[in-house]
This record gives structure tokens, C-alpha cells and sequence, in this order.
């Protein structure tokens, strides 16, 4: 009888079984050794369908020794068919349309049906092929010229109006102070789009790019259309630059004698502050960032953070002037602050000055500014800023809060100052330029030099006449005689609370410079600065992100316990509250708790935090009115937060008991830190269990993400396993916080987040305080593990 197969047949099954399963690299194989089969890429390849010309026999055609002449050309017209159609096929393959040619920064949805959205150097290419593609031209707008109609009635009322009536609304006011700063001009083509809000000087180029988003009377960019978070990090950590249209920033200008502003500057900074006491503040050559309060109202009433300028005091001096007395000098001081609470700061502002014998200006919408962020922020800033007496060290050897003043040429010009190898070369300064220059600097913050400057710009036009009918041997200034006057500051990123520039402290931050210039000159500057290799745009979403990575606050968000802030927190409310009542209807997965629509409390109305839960208020308290809400709850600043931390608790007032301050935090493990998610104090009872572990895995040299691992329970393994970990919280402590936004931190490898905690709260916690630091449990508001988290207060 024969063998049977099927032992030989299964033995084959398990050899190609074996032979087919996923083999395991040799453990001595080199760490350099590829696979043999590398993955193939993620775009998908485009096969050529034109490697074979199909032909048709002839044989047919000479049948019987008679040549049949239908047969014959029949099938050289499927040939001559079939070339053409390769032909065709083989130009078309791996053919682009113009729009699609070009890099993604400049590339427009609409593109693809009108030609003008293109470059001017593929335009024609791009009508080309909507002619051969049949696609119907773009029809122009009907113009109904409403502009016209509305500026011939208002001159119509003018015209009726008598002469009269113009000086019997009201008499002018004794002190030239200006509540309100408009516009210069307004271009009659937008202006009907600028009644709720004003366009920055980038607003056309940044539409085209980025989402724009209506926030505190601008329209700003909120972040560019392009996916770029990491890119983001990337270009500010280690690649390039990112630069920001911080235009919206409001600029207040005080005016008198010396002792004057620093009386007026005492009723709204806290005592001894170096706008008041600083030497090197006082004398311009540095500028002083702080916090302003209510008049009177430290340390309770915080209103925003401030920058503080004084402006030179021999600016635009001669000798016999400088010699005078520096109590009765006149000088400048520049405050710049965010848009969120400028109204607020305006009052302040003129209330102190009113009663100081000061003369308060509003500059807004004439003053911009535009920072720069990352490792190659300083060399873009050479390159951008020419000027005739600057040093070549200057901004290398330049500490925070540093301000150096500089007049500028016209930024469009760079592009012709170029050498050989394609660098920037400016030709040195005359003997008698720098002589001129030193002796009569004036600063951006003098009217009369801004003014000049922008009376000096001409158009993009004019300025492209001059360069065709331009010589070789012509000079390149002749082109434009403008002379920009800028203030150039090297900032943080955001609020925190920093030690003096010889500490060092400032070097864990990448570069950061605020360009401050007119207002008329930030489009040139803007648009000759992405024309610059190296060098991307952000948003507000990009500038959280910095913060967030760098360990500061952003304002108004992070600091929710201000005026500017509450409103910030209500607003991101409502906006959670119409999200959910707009998908409530539609089936989807929920992405927000059950309870988010629910009616809040008073004080969780007020404050978009259930707050009464963390300082154990009364049932009574809830149903108190808005203005007491706001009274029990204030914001430390982060430079206040770090002079308490080594205060002792006996002498610090009983206000105290309802202040909150924000703090970064890094969660250890895994997890993700959603918004509102709660933030507890660690248990007492874990404490020493959670010590002794942290020593023994530091003394036996494992990492901490294990150690706190461990300590903290793991996804995959359920509740009650983790809870009984060696070293790990049973349960939470009571709540002192709330996180305000997180995500992954690529800094830290790990995710962060953002947060504002009760002050006795977060010292009565167990194992807080190591230094300005201390130890915290997160869990998100729809439940969940329990994070072990490590706070440290910006």
C-alpha cells in the first residue's frame, strides 16, 4: 500500500507557514544593516501607459495573393489610432497644472478655475489651460460703486451742515489727551469691511495664508492653513525663524517732567519697581516689563503685563539742554501693552496722569511692531535692519529687556544691496552720516520723525520706476530717501517671572526680538521678511504653542482671574456651549463631557471655573451678584508669585486665602490633559511611600518617566491593579486647580499643560514646594486614572 501524503503535505504547509511569517532581525546583525525589501514610499507611483504601441496584423489584407486595400488601411488606422493615443498619454502622464507646480505657501483654492491667483510668471501658462480644458472664465464682479453713493451723501450733509454747528457739540478738552486713535486713511475699496473691526497692515497677504479669527477689535490670524505644530517647533528651537504680526499691541505715550511720571507711575506699578528705580531703565537702555494694577489697587487689582519705555532724554537735545536739571527735564515714557485690556489700562493711565501733571497720548494705529522667534531670529534681524550706525556685535552682546533705537533705510532697497555670493552688502557710512546721526538721534516714539519717515515712503510703483530707469553706476539710496526710524527689543515669550539679565536666566528661551516701527512701514517690512529664506509666519495658536513649550503664561488666557482673562475664559465657554448645541442633532461621537451643556453656577458662570469647589464656599455664596464674584478671586503675577514663595506664610494677609496663580505642568507617564480637567493635591497618606520609591529607582539610576510610571498605574491594566501599585495615590487629595489647554510637549518629550491653581490650596498640598515647584494629581473633567503631574509656577 502507498504512503500517504498528508504528513508530507502538511510538513509543506508549516514550511511555507514558516517561511512566510514575519522573520526577527539577527541580534548581531550591525544597527546600520537595512532589510533587504525596504517599505514602499507613501506616494503612490504614476505608471506610464505608453511603453506599448498596440498594432493590428496585416496578414488579412494579402489573402489568396489578392491585396485587399480596406483590410489594409482599416488596420493601419488602428495603428496610426494607437500612437496618437500614446502620444497623447505618454505627454499627459506625469503632466501638472500650473497651480499645482508651485510650493504650497502658494497655492489658492481657487486656483484651479481663475488664472490670476497665480504668480504673474505661470499666469499665462495657467490661461492656457483653462482655454484647452474648456473652463468658463471667471466673470468679473458687477460694481454697483456703493462707496461713491455713501461719500457724495456724506458730502451732501457736510455741504448742509452750517458753519456753526460744527463748534456747538462740545468745547475741546483743556488737555490734549485722545480717547480714541483712528486710522490715518482707510482705503475707500475695504472700508465698509473695517466698521467691527480694524485690519492690520498684513491682513491681504495673511488672509490669503492663515484662518483669521475677530479678537479684541482686530482681525487677526489665528493660525496658518498649513498643518504646522511641529514645523512650528522645529523652526524655533533649532531651524529657522517665526515672525508675527504684533500690530495689535496698544502704544500709550506719557509726557512732563521726570519726577512728574515717576509720581504718575507710582499709583499704578507696584512699589519699588525698576520703571521707577531702575537706573539703567530711567536712562533708556532697557525696557522694563511689569504688571499694572488699579490705581492704588496693588497687590489685589492686577490689570495686564506691561512694557515700560523710557524714552533717551537727549533725544533730539542739543548740549545746553542735557545739562539741566534731570528732576524738571522733559521726558517720554512709551507703554505698550495687549489689546485685551487696553481700554481698561487707558483709564488708569489717564486718571494718574491727570493728577501728575501729565500729558497722556494714545498712539495706537501709529505704532506697529513685528516679532521674531528662533535660533536664527538675530541674523534675520541684521539682514533686515540696515542701518548706517549700528554695530556689528550689538545684538549678539544684547541682554533681555535690551532696546537699541536705529534709523533705517527702506527695506524694498535690500534686495539691490547684494554682492557676488548673494549676501546682503551695505556700503559703510560717510564720516559725516554718522556724525549727523549721533547727534540728533531721534526714536519712532517722536512724532515729527514718524511723521517725516512716512511722508518719505513712496509707492511700490514709483519705487519700480526708479530701479528700471536706474543706472549701473547710480547710487542705490537715491532710489528712497526715507529714514525709518525703529526700536528694536529683545523680549520673552511670554509672562515669567525672570531674574536679572546677568542671572542667565534668559538663555532657556530661543531669541525673541520686537521690531517697533510706524505704522505705515510694517507692510514693506512684513513683505520683504517672508520673502526671506528661513523665515515662516505664525498665529495665535503659534504663539500659545511657544509659550506653552517654553514654560511661560499667555495673556489673557492663562490668567484667568483678570478682567481680560474671564472675559477669554466665557467667550471659549459660549463658543463649547454652541459647539454642543450644533452637533446635538447629528450622530456623531461626543467629544466633550455629558455635563458641558449643563446651566453652571454663579460663580462658575462668572469665572467659566466651578471655583466655589476649590475654596469651599458656601451654597449661600453662589447666589451672590457678579461684582462680589469678582472681588473674592485675584490673580498673582508670576513675579509676585516667586517673592511670596519665599515669604513666610504667617505674614501674609488673609487676602491671600482667594488668590490663584498659573503654573506649568508636567505630566509623567502617559495621558492626555484635556481642558478643565481637574487638578488635585497629592494624598498625604502616598507621600512617604512615593518618596522612599523616587529615592531607591534615583540611587539604583532608572529614569523618572518609569519611576512615576509605576507610581502613577498603567492604561492597560484596570483601576484596582493600579491604585494597589507599590507607591501609588490610592485616591486624590482636594482640588486646587484647573488646567486651562495642553498638549505634547516635544520639548520635554512628554505632555504638558497649562494651570491655574488656589494659592492655599497648592501649599497645603502635600509635597509642594520643592523650591518654586511641587507635586499634583490631574484627572480630566469626564473622568478617568488619576495622573501623578509636577507644577512649576511661570
Amino acid at each position: 500500500m502507498a504512503p500517504r501524503a498528508e504528513p508530507k503535505d502538511h510538513e509543506n504547509a508549516s514550511a511555507s507557514n514558516a517561511a512566510n511569517r514575519k522573520r526577527k532581525r539577527d541580534v548581531q546583525a550591525p544597527k546600520t544593516a537595512r532589510p533587504s525589501n525596504p517599505a514602499p514610499k507613501d506616494k503612490r507611483r504614476k505608471f506610464q501607459d505608453a511603453r506599448e504601441i498596440s498594432v493590428q496584423a496585416s496578414e488579412a489584407a494579402f489573402c489568396d495573393g489578392q491585396f485587399d486595400v480596406a483590410s489594409f488601411v482599416s488596420s493601419r488606422e488602428y495603428e496610426i489610432k494607437s500612437l496618437l493615443r500614446s502620444m497623447n498619454s505618454s505627454r499627459n502622464a506625469q503632466r501638472k497644472r500650473a497651480f499645482q507646480s508651485l510650493p504650497r505657501e502658494l497655492r489658492r483654492r481657487t486656483a484651479a478655475h481663475n488664472a490670476s491667483r497665480v504668480p504673474k510668471r505661470v499666469r499665462a501658462i495657467a490661461r492656457a489651460e483653462l482655454v484647452e480644458d474648456n473652463t468658463p472664465p471667471k466673470k468679473k464682479r458687477r460694481d454697483y460703486r456703493p462707496n461713491v453713493r455713501r461719500l457724495n451723501a456724506a458730502q451732501l450733509r457736510g455741504l448742509s451742515q452750517t458753519p456753526g454747528d460744527a463748534h456747538t457739540k462740545g468745547q475741546a478738552s483743556k488737555a490734549p489727551t485722545q480717547s480714541k486713535s483712528r486710522l490715518p486713511s482707510k482705503s475707500s475699496r475695504y472700508r465698509k469691511r473695517q466698521r467691527q473691526k480694524t485690519w492690520l497692515p498684513t491682513h491681504i497677504w495673511c488672509a490669503k495664508r492663515a484662518r483669521m479669527i475677530c479678537k479684541w477689535g482686530f482681525a487677526l490670524a489665528e493660525t496658518p492653513t498649513l498643518k504646522c505644530y511641529r514645523p512650528t517647533y522645529r523652526a524655533a528651537s533649532r531651524e529657522s525663524c517665526i515672525a508675527f504680526d504684533t500690530s495689535y499691541y496698544a502704544t500709550f505715550l506719557l509726557e512732563g517732567q521726570e519726577r512728574d511720571l515717576k509720581r504718575c507711575l507710582m499709583k499704578f506699578l507696584p512699589p519699588r519697581d525698576l520703571a521707577v528705580v531702575g537706573r539703567h531703565t530711567i536712562s533708556g537702555e532697557t525696557v522694563a516689563s511689569t504688571w499694572i494694577y488699579a490705581e492704588r489697587g496693588w497687590p489685589v487689582e492686577a490689570i495686564a503685563p506691561i512694557q515700560i519705555i523710557w524714552c533717551p532724554w537727549y533725544e533730539g537735545k542739543v548740549e545746553s539742554d542735557i545739562s539741566a536739571n534731570k528732576c524738571h527735564r522733559q521726558r517720554k515714557i512709551a507703554l505698550r501693552v495687549h489689546p485685551a485690556a487696553w481700554e481698561e489700562v487707558w483709564k488708569v493711565v489717564t486718571s494718574c496722569a491727570s493728577s501728575s501733571k501729565c500729558t497722556p497720548r494714545n498712539l495706537r494705529f501709529e505704532i506697529g511692531s513685528i516679532r521674531l522667534v528662533g535660533p536664527k531670529a538675530t541674523d534675520i534681524l541684521k539682514t533686515l535692519v540696515h542701518s548706517d550706525t549700528l554695530k556689528s556685535d550689538i545684538f549678539e552682546t544684547s541682554h533681555l529687556n535690551n532696546v537699541v533705537y536705529e534709523t533705517t533705510f527702506d527695506p524694498r532697497l535690500i534686495s539691490l544691496y547684494v554682492d557676488k555670493h548673494g549676501h546682503p552688502s551695505i556700503p559703510p557710512p560717510s564720516h559725516e552720516e554718522t556724525k549727523n546721526a549721533t547727534a540728533h538721534q531721534r526714536t519712532v516714539f517722536d512724532a515729527s520723525c514718524r511723521h517725516a519717515s512716512v511722508r518719505a515712503q513712496v509707492s511700490q510703483k514709483t519705487l519700480n520706476a526708479r530701479v528700471s530707469k536706474r543706472a549701473p553706476g547710480d547710487s542705490i539710496a537715491a532710489l528712497s530717501e526715507a529714514k525709518i526710524p525703529v526700536a528694536i527689543v529683545k523680549e520673552m515669550l511670554g509672562e515669567k517671572a525672570h531674574l536679572s539679565s546677568s542671572a542667565g536666566r534668559e538663555l532657556d528661551s530661543p531669541d525673541c526680538w520686537c521690531i517697533i516701527m510706524p505704522w505705515k512701514w510694517i507692510r514693506p517690512f512684513w513683505l520683504t521678511l517672508m520673502r526671506t529664506k528661513g523665515v515662516r509666519f505664525g498665529g495665535l495658536k503659534e504663539l500659545e504653542q511657544l509659550a506653552l513649550e517654553g514654560k511661560f503664561g499667555s495673556y489673557p488666557i492663562d490668567f484667568p482671574a483678570t478682567q481680560a482673562g474671564r472675559m477669554e475664559a466665557v467667550r471659549e465657554h459660549e463658543e463649547t456651549l454652541d459647539r454642543i448645541k450644533r452637533r446635538s442633532g447629528m450622530k456623531v461621537k461626543a467629544t466633550v463631557g455629558k455635563n458641558a451643556g449643563a446651566s453652571p453656577s454663579g460663580v462658575e458662570a462668572e469665572y467659566s471655573y466651578p471655583w466655589d469647589r476649590v475654596f469651599r464656599m458656601a451654597p449661600a455664596a453662589e447666589s451672590r451678584s457678579v461684582g462680589q464674584c469678582r472681588l473674592a478671586l485675584w490673580q498673582l503675577p508670576p513675579s509676585l508669585t516667586m517673592s511670596l514663595q519665599y515669604t513666610s506664610q504667617d505674614a501674609l494677609p488673609p487676602s491671600m486665602s482667594h488668590a490663584v496663580f498659573t503654573a506649568h505642568v508636567q505630566l509623567f507617564g502617559r495621558g492626555t490633559v484635556m481642558p478643565k480637567a481637574w487638578v488635585y493635591s497629592l494624598p498625604r497618606r502616598g507621600t512617604d511611600a512615593f518618596k522612599q520609591l523616587k529615592l531607591q529607582y534615583a540611587r539604583d539610576g532608572k529614569s523618572t518617566a518609569r519611576i512615576l510610571e509605576s507610581s502613577d498605574g498603567d492604561d492597560d491594566q484596570p483601576e484596582q491593579e493600579a491604585s494597589s501599585a507599590e507607591g501609588a495615590p490610592e485616591s486624590q487629595g482636594s482640588p486646587i486647580g484647573f488646567v486651562i489647554r495642553g498638549n505634547f510637549g516635544y520639548s520635554e518629550g512628554k505632555p504638558v499643560a497649562v494651570a491655574v491653581l488656589s494659592w492655599t490650596g497648592a501649599l497645603a498640598g502635600a509635597g509642594a514646594f520643592e523650591g518654586s515647584s511641587g507635586w499634583c494629581v490631574l484627572r480630566n473633567a469626564e473622568g478617568g486614572t488619576g495622573r501623578l503631574a509636577q507644577w512649576n509656577a511661570v
